[in-house]
């Protein structure tokens, strides 16, 4: 007796038939070799996606410009190094405009690339995931256990969009053949955390910040030294983008799709 049920059946034709699918939609780039096949190849929403991957990119050089001009300075940061901090902290909800915006075009020219999806999965994950853990880092969150927190939130957002490339077409989907939900928070979800570090700017709460400190405080788990230095010390706000990776590669937790 087969122990395959006819849902297990289903599943593993829906997976044959997504891979001909992908191999027959890669076959464009296979026939061409001519110079800058890539690029030739590209379509409208490859392009905008390309733009989100920018907008993360930039958002990162950004932190690391407030940092250079702000280091060593005993004198709050100047008006350039917040000028700078606020640049950052709007490009990651410049780059969800463009992502949103790719689905849209790649719907009205027809449908999007494969290569359209990949990159899509890519520019996600700096503009929403590296990006943010980068502005993280530049407020204040540099203890041992926050970074570890902040590795953790760049792995979780790198898992689930891994996970949802693979298994989107096992997905229940509408007649249009769009996913019903996602399987763990999104990671264009972490634009809460980027807002909510763009308030704490605002109100003064970060590292060099009027305040000196995140919201929140510091919690000692073990060690001695000055508060938020030690080796055992960790920000609340960094535990959040934890709990915030273990929510997005969760595979119980259901988002239905807007």
């Amino acid at each position: 007796m087969s122990n395959v049920t006819p849902r297990a059946g289903k599943g593993a034709a829906a997976a044959a038939a997504k891979v001909k699918e992908k191999r027959k939609g890669l076959q464009q780039y296979k026939d061409d070799d001519g110079h800058f096949s890539l690029v030739r190849n590209f379509r409208l929403a490859d392009l905008i996606t390309i733009m989100n991957g920018v907008c993360g990119t930039l958002s990162i050089m950004s932190a690391a410009s407030y940092l250079l001009i702000s280091s060593n300075l005993p004198s709050p940061p100047s008006e350039e190094a917040y000028n700078w901090l606020y640049f950052a902290l709007i490009l990651p909800i410049a780059g969800f405009g463009f992502d949103a915006l790719d689905g849209k075009v790649a719907r009205w020219r027809g449908g999007g690339s494969l290569l359209g999806q990949e990159m899509d999965s890519l520019a996600d994950l700096i503009s929403f995931g590296v990006a943010p853990a980068t502005l993280a880092f530049t407020l204040g969150m540099r203890t041992p256990i926050d970074m570890v927190c902040l590795l953790l939130f760049v792995s979780g957002g790198l898992a689930r969009l891994a996970r949802f490339n693979a298994t989107v077409a096992l997905l229940p989907a509408d007649s249009s053949g769009k996913s019903k939900y996602f399987e763990g928070l999104p990671i264009p979800s972490s634009l809460v955390l980027t807002a909510s570090m763009a308030v704490s700017v605002y109100k003064g709460f970060f590292a060099l910040g009027e305040h000196g400190d995140l919201p929140f405080g510091t919690v000692r788990l073990w060690g001695e030294g000055a508060k938020g230095n030690g080796e055992g010390d960790v920000h609340v706000t960094a535990i959040v983008f934890a709990l915030w990776a273990a929510a997005m590669v969760s595979k119980t937790l259901r988002v239905p799709k807007l």
